[in-house]
Parts: structure tokens; C-alpha cells; sequence
């Protein structure tokens, strides 16, 4: 749980939401050639849809790697 709370750190000072980068950085990975986010409702499409399209800088991903939150290998989106 530590680990979740670092990672949950470094989204709030990068003012990125953590379902945003579990998303894409699902669909950064070479391996996964698709992904679809199950919905139930409208309401939860439309906000994959924003989670998809928010972005989220390098640094961001960096400072994850820096912090050993993410491996130094892993891809990330561009």
C-alpha cells in the first residue's frame, strides 16, 4: 500500500488522474495490440474517454521510474 500511496503522490503534483495513467499506460505496451475498458453506462464511456485523452507529461513518467514505481524498461506513452 505504500507503493500506491507514492504513486498516488506523484499524480496529485502532476495533476494527473491515476485512472488516467493506469489506462495509457496499458496501451503503451508494444505486447498489447488492444484494450477495451469496460463501461456500463454513457457516464463511464465518456470518462474513459477523458482518462484516454488527458495528458500526462514525461516527467511524469520519469519521476515513477526515478522513484522505482515503474520499471526503468517500461514503455511509456509517447
Amino acid at each position: 500500500m505504500e507503493e500506491v500511496r507514492k504513486i498516488e503522490q506523484v499524480c496529485a503534483d502532476h495533476d494527473v488522474p491515476l485512472a488516467a495513467a493506469a489506462l495509457q499506460i496499458v496501451v503503451a505496451h508494444p505486447a498489447i495490440p488492444s484494450f477495451i475498458a469496460g463501461t456500463r453506462t454513457v457516464e463511464q464511456l465518456e470518462r474513459n474517454l477523458t482518462w484516454f485523452s488527458h495528458p500526462i507529461p514525461a516527467d511524469f513518467w520519469a519521476e515513477l521510474k526515478e522513484m522505482k514505481l515503474l520499471r526503468e524498461e517500461a514503455p511509456v506513452p509517447a
